[in-house]
């Protein structure tokens, strides 16, 4: 029962910090951005609560049917991403896009100067975790909690175990008894 609580412990300590550095470090090595999707108006392509990969795009490639992430004229503070309908060839380069799950397209064309990326692929339901962790982990404790404590237990945790697997027999065989006499005093209580 122990060893499995353990090897529990460990997965859960794992897939943490796994999704940590999946949202720190991922990003910069492969010249993504990230952004939590908050609205309905790409679903079911894009759900509310995904987690939204975009990279950087040429705005010449970007073809009818992609999804491009963009900084509204209204509201360049908000994050847009839209399917991309038609590609209006004028004066300059624009796109008509639409919301997968909207019925009218988007008011107002979208310029080439505008466009942040395209979006590469989403994670269902990852966005709104990594929000959460990201609101705790910009302090320096809760950076300690969910990011360096996890990565210590697990480190230590292998540390023992190699040093177990790699020791000697004769000590081997007493870690084995000293185990073995707690086990019994436990089933005594």
């Amino acid at each position: 029962m122990r060893l499995v609580a353990k090897w529990l412990i460990n997965i859960i300590l794992m897939l943490v910090v796994l999704v940590a550095v999946f949202a720190l470090i991922l990003p910069s090595i492969f010249a993504s951005r990230l952004a939590v999707v908050y609205s309905g108006s790409m679903a079911p392509a894009m759900p509310r609560g995904a987690l939204a990969v975009m990279e950087p795009v040429d705005t010449a490639t970007i073809k009818v049917g992609d999804i491009i992430a963009f900084n509204p004229v209204r509201d360049p503070e908000t994050t847009v991403s839209h399917r991309v309908i038609e590609v209006l060839d004028g004066e300059t380069l624009s796109f008509r896009t639409k919301g997968d799950a909207n019925k009218d397209p988007d008011t107002d064309e979208v310029g080439a100067a505008e466009v942040i990326g395209r979006v590469r692929f989403n994670i269902s339901d990852l966005g709104y975790v990594l929000e959460r962790m990201g609101r705790y982990t910009r302090n320096r404790l809760g950076f300690a909690l969910l990011i360096c404590l996890p990565t210590i237990v697990l480190v230590t945790s292998a540390t023992m175990d190699l040093n177990f697997m790699l020791s000697s027999g004769k000590r081997r065989a007493r870690l084995r008894k000293k185990m073995m006499e707690r086990r019994k005093k436990r089933k005594l209580r």
